[in-house]
């Protein structure tokens, strides 16, 4: 790489850095990933219309962390149903890795999804074919989903395991 290429993508970076500050902490990660073509010099796809959208296109918006994608494929749900949908979000991203019950909240209303009030009752009552779906760790909040929880995102939302290593504090991620 060269010095100019390099100094492009450096004004590039700080420019889709001043833009990202001001959005909420729940929504950064989502909006870098959307701008990281136009950091590297590329183009800003436009967003896919509703215009016959298979279930491949939903897993592979899924698994690049499209919440947006996930919330107009699965709209006007139940609150508990709208939790579950944010930890499939969680799980396109992450995979089985744990996630904070304040994270819900936070993204839930971020987004303008409605959700329960106690959403952690929410995840620990969830079952599917009696088998419970999510796994409460510890008293901090923390969930993840089981294995056939696991099967259940999968199927509900269409969405494929993530691989991102998760943030340390992911009340303050996407």
């Amino acid at each position: 790489m060269d010095k100019k290429a390099f100094d492009d993508i450096e004004s590039r970076l700080l420019e889709v850095n001043k833009v990202i500050e001001k959005l909420d902490a729940s929504i950064r990660p989502a909006a870098f990933e959307f701008l990281k073509p136009y950091i590297t010099g590329g183009t800003i796809a436009a967003p896919k219309g509703g215009g016959g959208s298979s279930v491949s296109d939903d897993v592979d918006s899924a698994a690049a962390g499209d919440l947006d994608s996930l919330v107009k494929n699965h709209p006007d749900q139940k609150p508990n149903e709208n939790a579950k949908l944010l930890s499939a979000h969680w799980y396109s991203m992450y995979g089985s890795a744990p996630f904070t019950t304040k994270w819900i909240e936070e993204t839930g209303a971020a987004t303008g999804l409605t959700i329960p009030s106690s959403v952690d009752m929410t995840f620990r009552q969830a079952k599917d074919k009696g088998k419970a779906l999510y796994q409460a760790l510890g008293k901090g909040g923390l969930l993840k989903p089981t294995v056939a929880g696991e099967h259940y995102l999968k199927a509900a939302y269409h969405v494929k395991k993530g691989t991102k290593t998760p943030p340390s504090n992911n009340s303050e991620s996407q």
